[in-house]
């Protein structure tokens, strides 16, 4: 075993280096980068019940420096440490993660993505049936309806432009993440004095905070008027802690626009480049929906392993982060290195999900390697393999901290792609070389032009 800072390989990893230490600058600490799919298994595995996950230090800030009389110990999952963090995890996630309480939004997401449709259809060219240039937007504006849904138990009137508190809502979300990106991102002096940057984002998440709180107050009178039927995800929030709601709806509002956003667009450029998937796909989808207006159940949401072996397939194509971050709470040896307790440790998957000793023909879209049952060569050999690792490929992190949307997202781009492939043929006409651009989040970089045909049946 060496020491970790005996390491001194280059700061860019590569094939060939599975490991190194990046010394800290400009105030920054040290990381340890990793590549290796045992170092991340070694890290997983002794990250204990409460994780550590630096990140959202403007949320953190927000809610604990300048707005900590409102907030006061309910920080949230975003920008929380420790048994502030476990205690609030523990008692969402019964309600957050129980497939149950997701499929109750089936019926309330399907009826927003029918609205979605309609939207495109409105907005499209008449003549060469593309979208417009910002169709990024209206995608965004879909994906934040769709997770107010659940967070807030209703519409917030983005898609049809109806609601000026939802759009102005969207319009601050936007601001938010740009701020993000400079102050967290790029080289800043906020952690060291009120910079006007800061001020403006936090001015402008005040705002937000207001609205949010706004359609909390909303869904609670909404609660009291109907009391009937299963209860929503903002109700059994309010029963345990009303903090609780407002937080959580500010965490699954912030963190579920960007995120299904690029996920969403990822899997409509891969499918556009690839026909004969997307013909497959849609047929697959026909069997569930032999109407356009066929509603979804949940017995259908059952019979589209296809479906989500495209999904898998789209976001090891298009990574939609570049690693999984954590910092270490013991002293742990990874590829041979010491590493002592408390160094932030990047995992890096990026390069793994494009390595042919993980991933056959890896620059090749092949849903089929998802499939438990995939179709073969004529050699008798899978027409694809995928990483037989079990830490290779964690687009959702894993353990304690992994991503707590997971459900709602996965049932979003379901129900989003399938609604989407049975009412168009999908088809990319420009160049689409390097689609995204990584900040702290794959971000589409290119004019989503998608050429949407109707399907005549």
């Amino acid at each position: 075993k060496l020491d970790i800072n005996e390491l001194t390989k280059s700061i860019l990893l590569d094939a060939n280096t599975d490991i190194l230490l990046m010394k800290g600058m400009f105030g920054r600490s040290s990381l340890v980068l990793t590549q290796n799919p045992d170092d991340f298994e070694t890290v997983f595995r002794h990250e204990g019940t409460w994780p550590y996950r630096k990140g959202f230090e403007l949320v953190h800030y927000y809610r604990t420096v300048h707005r900590k009389e409102y907030f006061g110990e309910v920080v949230g999952l975003l920008g929380s440490q420790h048994q502030d963090w476990g205690d609030m995890r523990s008692a969402v996630n019964p309600i957050i993660m129980h497939p149950k309480n997701v499929k109750l939004y089936l019926g309330s997401l399907d009826r927003i993505n029918q609205q979605f449709i309609q939207r495109i259809k409105t907005i499209r060219n008449t003549e060469t049936l593309e979208m417009p240039v910002d169709f990024k937007n209206e995608i965004s504006a879909w994906a934040l309806e769709s997770v107010g849904m659940v967070a807030l138990n209703c519409q917030l009137g983005l898609i049809d432009k109806t609601n000026a508190k939802g759009q102005r809502y969207f319009e601050l979300l936007q601001e938010f993440l740009d701020f993000a990106v400079a102050l967290e991102v790029n080289p800043s002096l906020w952690r060291k004095f009120k910079t006007p940057k800061l001020r403006a984002a936090m001015k402008s998440l005040d705002e937000g905070l207001e609205i949010t709180d706004h359609f909390i107050k909303l869904g609670m009178q909404r609660i009291k008027q109907n009391s009937e039927g299963e209860k929503s995800v903002l109700e059994k929030l309010l029963a345990i802690n009303p903090k609780y709601a407002l937080v959580m709806a500010l965490d699954m509002l912030a963190a579920g626009v960007d995120t299904t956003t690029s996920s969403f667009t990822a899997i409509l450029l891969a499918l556009s480049k690839h026909p004969e998937q997307q013909a497959k796909l849609r047929a697959e989808i026909r069997s569930i929906l032999p109407q356009k207006d066929t509603p979804f159940t949940e017995a259908s949401m059952r019979n589209l392993p296809y479906l989500r072996a495209c999904i898998k397939e789209s976001l090891r194509l298009y990574p939609l982060t570049l690693a999984n971050l954590r910092t270490t709470r013991q002293e742990l040896v990874l590829s041979g290195y010491t590493v002592p307790a408390e160094t932030d440790v990047i995992m890096m998957h990026v390069n793994l999900w494009a390595d042919a000793q993980h991933f056959s023909q890896p620059e090749q879209f092949i849903p089929e390697r998802w499939l438990r049952e995939q179709p073969a060569t004529a050699d008798g050999c899978p027409v694809a393999t995928k990483s037989t690792h079990p830490f290779a490929y964690l687009p959702f992190g894993f353990g304690p901290r992994s991503c707590i949307g997971r459900r709602i997202a996965e049932m979003e781009l379901e129900i989003g792609v399938a609604r989407l492939l049975r009412n168009f043929q999908v088809e990319f006409n420009h160049p689409m070389d390097k689609p995204f651009i990584a900040y702290q989040l794959a971000t589409p970089r290119i004019p989503l032009q998608f050429k949407l045909t109707d399907i005549k049946d």
